[in-house]
């Protein structure tokens, strides 16, 4: 493909509890046109036009558009993707998740747990009926070597890069001039380690925010990462020997921030905790109500 003829409209839309814009983006390459990412509003003529939309994942900030637009193209996404989109999120993902992991949330927090909850229901409903939901290897912008797909999970675990020429549409790894709730440390790590060292594109195009360069990218993911292990570690040395409920720590941890600072605060709670079970340093009980954590014994 000449990289030449790669042309992107960003289109934004918003509606709450996002603290900023939704991003989604109309690609015209190789003669054909595709979205990537539906936003959360109603998508302009020229992008319902579009006989595809490439979803990065399954979150509903990324998908609430093509819904409340009525799209009747063709939406291509991973197969874990299409799996969670008809109803089968894991445990550990997504608003229900929180409720589930904090049995409970502060006051300030419930609008935007209520908001979320609601978003998602009207995406399961719709996607449930869907019929013209394909994996990305029946997509033919990707059958055609337009898009070329990186598996970066971490934000989510059904999380991809779409690589179309010189651009990375990254969805929710980066994320310009803010934080990033992170479901799985390590797994995100070796994600942004496959995004960085694919040296073909120059430009990120993520789902909130501005377009960046492959400079800006390496600094906030190292940027990043080292908040991250500062918090995760930071939880490790306030876990002690006895089970106590998750939800003591998005206290410890975010008590002084606002809102939604807070809000992104408990779904990277969640995070946090996974990763150190997973590490063999916690103990994490998720049949407990509210979930329940401790410090792994040497």
């Amino acid at each position: 493909m000449n990289t030449a003829e790669v042309m992107i409209i960003r289109l934004e839309t918003w509606v709450e509890p996002l603290d900023r814009p939704a991003n989604s983006y109309l690609v015209s390459a190789g003669g054909l046109k595709f979205l990537i990412d539906a936003g959360v509003g109603q998508l302009p003529k020229e992008a319902l036009e579009a006989p595809y939309i490439l979803l990065t994942h399954w979150h509903w900030d990324h998908v609430l558009g093509l819904v409340r637009s009525k799209y009747a193209g063709t939406v291509c996404a991973s197969p874990r993707t299409i799996n969670y989109l008809r109803g089968s999120p894991p445990a550990y993902e997504g608003s229900a998740a929180a409720l589930r992991a904090f049995g409970d949330v502060p006051e300030e927090l419930k609008p935007m747990l209520q908001a979320s909850l609601s978003r998602n229901a009207e995406v399961k409903e719709y996607m449930r009926s869907m019929e013209n939901l394909r994996t990305f290897n029946e997509c033919e912008p990707v059958a055609r070597g337009l898009v070329r797909v990186l598996e970066c999970p971490g934000h989510s675990d059904d999380h991809t890069c779409l690589i179309v020429g010189l651009h990375a549409f990254v969805g929710d790894s980066v994320n310009p001039g803010s934080g990033l709730s992170v479901l799985d440390l390590s797994d995100y790590i070796r994600s942004m380690e496959l995004l960085l060292s694919d040296p073909t594109w120059l430009t990120a195009h993520p789902g909130h925010g501005p377009d960046v360069d492959r400079v800006y990218v390496s600094n906030w993911v190292a940027e990043t990462l080292i908040s991250k292990v500062r918090r995760l570690t930071k939880m490790r040395s306030l876990l002690g020997p006895d089970w106590r409920p998750l939800k003591d720590y998005l206290e410890l941890l975010y008590g002084s921030e606002n809102a939604f600072a807070k809000w992104v605060g408990a779904r990277s709670l969640l995070g946090y905790a996974i990763s150190l079970a997973k590490m063999g340093l916690a103990e994490l009980n998720t049949e407990a109500q509210p979930w329940t954590i401790r410090a792994k014994e040497a």
